[in-house]
């Protein structure tokens, strides 16, 4: 039963509930409590810091079962250059959700996303910056000096928001993102789809938005499907399955490319992945033999797959290569660098699907351990343990 509970969170983000004790709130949500520790003054230096983001609960607690549900206190923690740059305390009391989806560093600071059924609260490094009306689960952030960009889904129903500041910019009561939200030159990018009435049928409709205009994408209409959505250099690119054509095709620079991949194969997912003068992609799919395969394309002519059971995770791009976690399944997990393979060790995996980072020409990804053994660095090859009792949520550099 452990084992497909922790098979399941590989697949998907693990949730885990570790909030703190009940205490009063202060009015702003803000709590004396936050620890900072020596790794606070890794930033400001013209190299790459790496950052690492963990939950640690109390010593010799097993955080796989959390059998205190709801009572265990449990801490958000940041390290620097492997240095513990910060401790926030978890929970509802202190605005600071348990789920490792809701929080990322940027520019070297860590914000936290948190809802409280009505309001959604937004803080860097513990201290609450924005609250607005709205009971969002947000999907994308980008930081500007003062200004916050946010793309949010509604929790429990359709429809997204894109907020400046907290203020909506544009809003649709229907219709979901691709989950992007990312600069393309001096504008900020993302996609959505919207079901539009067709007689009696619902089709979808693809549209694309930067800085709050909004253009229809994959006007094609031989279009079925479209996977993925993004802008390059003003080209809006897409990944889709169209009428007619059996494999998924890449649609860029108003070429068509078809992508590699077994014939009669039935697509599953796809996603780009933007290089410095490349476009990789990743994805799954089902060949004849009815597995599901995960695959890399360096190309859409050139495919990379991988055994059955393996999933990929924290894919990102590398100069002109692409690095990619693939968690295991009834074998250990594998580490694809440009082409080398390197196989994880033992036991461990990553949890989520931002544990990847290349600073300074070096891959860094976090492993977490199925056995309660301390959660892991992984540099090219070398091992650098974290001395807490939990699990790595995030690997990014500044």
């Amino acid at each position: 039963m452990w084992k497909n509970w922790w098979m399941a969170g590989l697949a998907a983000l693990m949730i885990v509930s570790c909030e703190v004790e009940q205490i009063s709130r202060r009015p702003d949500g803000n709590r004396e409590d936050i620890w900072t520790g020596p790794g606070i003054h890794a930033g400001g230096t013209s190299r790459e810091v790496c950052y690492v983001t963990c939950f640690d609960y109390p010593e010799e607690y097993d955080w796989r079962m959390d059998p205190e549900r709801g009572s265990v206190k449990c801490s958000l923690v940041v390290f620097a250059d492997g240095l513990p740059m910060m401790k926030v305390p978890v929970g509802d009391a202190y605005e600071v959700s348990p789920d490792p989806d809701m929080h990322r560093i940027i520019k070297g600071h860590l914000y936290t996303d948190y809802s409280t059924g009505t309001e959604t609260v937004i803080k860097k490094d513990g201290k609450t910056v924005l609250r607005y009306v709205a009971n969002e689960v947000i999907c994308g952030m980008i930081v500007e000096k003062d200004t916050i960009y946010t793309l949010a889904h509604l929790r429990g129903g359709d429809g997204f928001t894109f907020r400046k500041n907290g203020e909506v910019i544009l809003e649709r009561p229907s219709g979901r993102t691709f989950r992007r939200l990312h600069r393309d030159g001096d504008q900020i990018c993302f996609a959505f789809t919207e079901p539009v009435e067709a007689g009696e049928d619902s089709i979808e409709r693809y549209y694309h938005c930067a800085d709050g205009v909004i253009v229809q994408a994959a006007v094609r209409d031989d279009v079925k499907k479209v996977w993925d959505i993004m802008s390059i250099r003003g080209d809006i690119c897409y990944i889709a399955s169209l009428r007619g054509v059996e494999k998924p095709v890449l649609v860029q620079d108003g070429r068509l490319n078809a992508l590699a991949m077994p014939d009669g194969a039935e697509p599953l997912a796809f996603k780009m992945i933007q290089g410095e003068d490349s476009l990789f992609m990743e994805g799954l799919y089902v060949p004849g033999d009815r597995s599901v395969t995960s695959a890399l394309w360096l190309s859409p002519g050139k495919c990379v797959s991988f055994d059955e059971g393996m999933l990929a995770n924290s894919c990102i791009a590398s100069g002109d290569g692409i690095c990619c976690a693939f968690n295991p399944s009834s074998q250990d997990g594998i580490i694809y660098r440009g082409g080398e393979v390197f196989q994880m060790p033992a036991g461990y995996a990553v949890m989520g699907t931002s544990c990847g980072a290349v600073i300074d020409g070096i891959l860094h990804v976090g492993l977490s351990s199925s056995e309660g053994e301390p959660p892991m660095v992984w540099k090219d090859g070398e091992l650098q343990p974290l001395d807490i009792c939990g699990y790595i949520t995030s690997v990014s550099s500044y």
